[in-house]
């Protein structure tokens, strides 16, 4: 997982706008306002045809769809479907400036301890696909009693946090399973799918591996990244083990020592049966203090996911895609200023370098700005055209309009444009 600076812009489109407008020349004002929202409806308009075709390759693997099966597919084809899923979500991904969590940034943040109280673990194994990319990043700061302060006092615990997360999850199938533990563990396959039971004991009834699992979150912590896998297996910290180990074994070793004192000396059946109740009650007020304990875990769990999931399977492709569609059409407004503001083609370095600086001076964001992105939209419209010698120059708005408005039209005149 990457520390340098991300290409996500967090700035609102309508503060670049106030700010560009106000940074235009007063006679370009009035065009340069008309190209600006003609060029956002029209990237709208791309990304919604983008949008139909992720829910079309979606729709095979969704686990909420409401619409008959009117097309089967055989393996190979759901194969080579779910691959072009995949690859136009991480398209998408990218063009919405999400960075991808790689598999050692999992383990190593699996390997780390929670800060709230968890102990929990996942086995990835256990998936065909998985797919994690974040966006933004933060540090949340928490309050937590103690120990070395006898729990008196509190102590502060600065957490880093992932502002946007993404997640895809596939099952593999049960049959692909088996073989894998039994090639693994060299055991027989009435064994195999005791170990598969016992692992997928956790999971929902409805999770099949014939589905697509899609997750958006905000504002997670790193270290408790495990609680958003289904799989999530939840276990004491050592240090609650020891104290309940303590409280729990020391309390009724006690009780059963004085019991069987007593037990001894009771001179009725009436006194041996209170005894043995009374043991009875001490063994329950420590397994119960057990499960409180537990308790208290899984409604940290509930909570985290409860208040910090935007987004599920359907409604993450449309989510996804609008913000997509968000930082492109900033990426656009801002390289298309910068040169609209230059008297002569710009190298591509120095506009980088430029656009980066005006977005620290105006607004205090560092990024890494993504011009290739930019440069490629741009030029696919004919605003912005590349010279010979690599240098860019841009239109200026009011010849600028025209091109625009044309593949309005055109695009209206296509019989190939996407229905809803």
């Amino acid at each position: 997982m990457s520390t340098e600076k991300e290409a996500f812009i967090p700035i609102s489109r309508f503060a670049l706008i106030e700010h560009l407008l106000q940074d235009a020349a007063p006679e370009n004002r009035d065009a340069y306002a008309r190209l600006l929202h003609r060029l956002a409806a029209w990237r709208h308009l791309q990304f919604r045809d983008q949008l139909l075709r992720l829910k079309e390759r979606y729709l095979p693997f969704s686990p909420d769809r409401d619409t008959r099966r009117v097309r089967q597919y055989d393996a190979a084809q759901k194969r080579q479907l779910q691959n072009e899923l995949i690859n136009e979500l991480e398209t998408m991904l990218r063009h919405a400036n999400y960075q991808p969590v790689l598999r050692e940034d999992m383990e190593r943040i699996f390997a780390a301890g929670s800060a709230y109280g968890l102990e929990l673990q996942v086995d990835l194994s256990e998936f065909e696909r998985v797919l994690l990319y974040s966006r933004g990043s933060g540090v949340e700061t928490l309050y937590r009693r103690d120990p070395k302060t006898l729990f008196l006092r509190k102590k502060k615990i600065e957490v880093a946090i992932f502002q946007r997360l993404f997640l895809l999850l596939k099952l593999k199938p049960k049959a692909q399973r088996l073989e894998e533990i039994m090639a693994e563990h060299r055991i027989s396959r009435k064994k195999a799918e005791k170990r598969l039971k016992k692992a997928r004991e956790r999971l929902p009834e409805q999770i099949d591996s014939d589905y697509i699992y899609l997750k958006t979150f905000k504002r997670i912590p790193q270290i408790d990244l495990e609680m958003l896998f289904p799989n999530t297996r939840i276990r004491l910290r050592p240090f609650d083990k020891i104290k309940l180990g303590v409280t729990a074994g020391g309390g009724t070793i006690g009780s059963a020592v004085g019991a069987a004192t007593k037990f001894a000396a009771a001179a009725n059946p009436l006194a041996a049966a209170g005894v043995l109740l009374g043991l009875a009650g001490v063994v329950f007020r420590q397994v119960k203090k057990f499960f409180t304990q537990k308790n208290k875990y899984m409604m940290v769990l509930a909570q985290k996911l409860y208040f910090h999931n935007l987004a599920n399977n359907r409604g993450v492709l449309t989510l996804l895609t609008d913000r997509a569609e968000e930082e492109e059409i900033k990426e656009n407004y801002l390289l298309y200023h910068a040169l609209l503001k230059a008297d002569e083609p710009q190298p591509l370095a120095v506009l980088k370098q430029r656009i980066e600086d005006e977005l620290a001076e105006t607004f205090g964001v560092n990024i890494d700005f993504d011009i290739d992105n930019a440069i490629q939209a741009l030029t696919a419209d004919g605003l912005v055209t590349r010279h010979a010698d690599g240098r860019l120059s841009a239109l200026p708005p009011a010849r600028a309009l025209p091109l625009i408005d044309e593949k309005w039209n055109d695009y209206s005149e296509s019989p190939n444009a996407p229905q809803d």
